[in-house]
């Protein structure tokens, strides 16, 4: 028999939205998307500047990696410059290592640059990465990477930025009183009125209308990327037990050591 999901009553519902913070990336994406002005706030205040005009804002942005990894953006922003802005949640350490950072740089490069245009007309990119924890370890605020030079210091202006948001850095900087907020659930609680005003709508239980729509979201999302995981596993076992079976491995002894049954390692092999 097959196991019934738990029901959600809307008491259940209501409890788990109220606990939800912008940190949480389901959340962050319903706030975000498609609302080019408050991502434009939120990139004055993280890059210390007020000269960039947000024009495109997508969350959940899904670029396919060519033969490769693929990856769900939490959010791309675009500005009047065509610069790129790839912004992050990250509340587990693991997800927000240096590495992921490099690759989901090297992934909006390939998206981004289209056929027949040369390198030099690849467009600026950041990639913002706010962590609930101080993932580099020195205290700081905010980390920004760029490459440079060894032997001479001089930077190496390849158009890739990398930021690192500390999110258990909270004072009264504009920065800081930021992080609070995406720490909060509550919006009451917040300093900024942008963040509170919009978290509010879609945490109102107002005929149940914004309760539905962040739900619906909020599962959506991570069914998908249960999906997107259970199928990277299958592919992985699957290569394996091909490996396995071209070093003379039999059948059952690849099907024990992938965890596959002997059916789909024979399907595999032929």
């Amino acid at each position: 028999m097959a196991r019934r999901e738990p029901v959600l009553t809307d008491e259940k519902m209501q409890a788990i939205i109220r606990e939800l913070r912008l940190i949480d990336d389901a959340f962050f994406a319903v706030c975000f998307d498609k609302d080019t002005a408050l991502t434009q706030w939120m990139l004055h205040i993280i890059l210390e500047r007020d000269d960039l005009t947000v024009t495109e804002v997508k969350t959940q942005y899904s670029i396919k990696g060519l033969g490769g990894h693929s990856a769900v953006l939490d959010a791309l922003a675009t500005d009047q410059e065509g610069r790129l802005y790839n912004i992050e949640v990250q509340k587990p350490d693991e997800g927000a290592i240096p590495r992921r950072a490099r690759f989901y740089g090297g992934l909006i490069d390939s998206a981004f640059l289209k056929k027949g245009q040369q390198y030099k007309e690849l467009c600026e990119t950041y990639v913002i990465f706010i962590t609930e924890n101080d993932i580099l370890g020195d205290n700081l605020p905010a980390y920004h990477i760029d490459r440079f030079i060894c032997e001479n210091g001089k930077p190496f202006d390849d158009g890739l930025h990398i930021i690192y948001v500390n999110g258990a850095h909270i004072d009264r900087t504009p920065l800081g009183q930021l992080m609070h907020d995406f720490m909060c659930s509550d919006p009451h609680d917040m300093h900024y009125a942008p963040l509170s005003d919009k978290t509010s709508y879609f945490k109102s239980e107002k005929e149940g209308q914004h309760m539905s729509q962040l739900w619906n979201e909020y599962v959506s999302y991570y069914k998908e990327q249960l999906a997107e995981a259970k199928a990277q596993a299958v592919k992985e076992k699957n290569q394996i037990a091909l490996r396995l079976i071209q070093k003379g491995f039999t059948i059952e002894e690849s099907a024990e050591t992938t965890g596959l049954s002997p059916e789909e390692v024979r399907k595999l092999a032929q």
